[in-house]
């Protein structure tokens, strides 16, 4: 399944660096695209926080035909799907949790050129369920973005969620 993984974030970079204008980025720009890169999946993140904003989380992403998300290896590809996943989801968690936070541990941000980039996000899930069950669950997130449309889009992510710990 990781081979898959490396394999589909090689050819996406692959395309992504085909379809820039120039691979040349000053260190000034790359500097505003790390931070651009940095704040769209943190945002992205706590945007799936109470009060849970599925239209703010899913302005995040691209539209297009080459979406793709993976999901502790459930395979998502097309934006419509992921659409409805979103929001029964987020509806799940509303209903049956008490607190809910994404605290970041570590974010890494890999710029390939004027119009793309890859940021790779370690975080922990910190939540209490309705019946007071207190659990942290380590995850990683990886996306490849893309500059249209006159912003910054994530159209290819992948996010693994570790065990979860009981917290007292």
């Amino acid at each position: 399944m990781k081979k898959k993984f490396h394999l589909l974030v090689l050819i996406s970079i692959i395309a992504i660096s085909c379809n820039s204008n120039s691979i040349e980025v000053s260190d000034k720009m790359e500097k505003e695209i790390r931070f651009a890169l940095e704040n769209l999946v943190i945002g992205n993140l706590k945007h799936w926080e109470p009060p849970f904003k599925e239209e703010k989380f899913l302005q995040d992403f691209t539209n297009s035909d080459d979406f793709s998300f993976t999901l502790d290896g459930i395979h998502i590809q097309t934006f419509e799907k992921w659409k409805s996943i979103v929001y029964e989801s987020m509806e799940y968690d509303r209903k049956n949790h008490k607190h809910y936070k994404h605290i970041v541990n570590e974010i890494q941000v890999t710029v390939l050129s004027k119009r793309s980039g890859i940021v790779t996000l370690n975080y922990n899930w910190d939540y209490i369920t309705n019946d007071n069950h207190h659990y942290i669950t380590n995850a990683i997130l990886t996306s490849v973005c893309r500059y249209e449309n006159n912003k910054w889009k994530m159209i290819n992510s992948h996010c693994s969620h570790g065990e979860k710990r009981v917290i007292n």
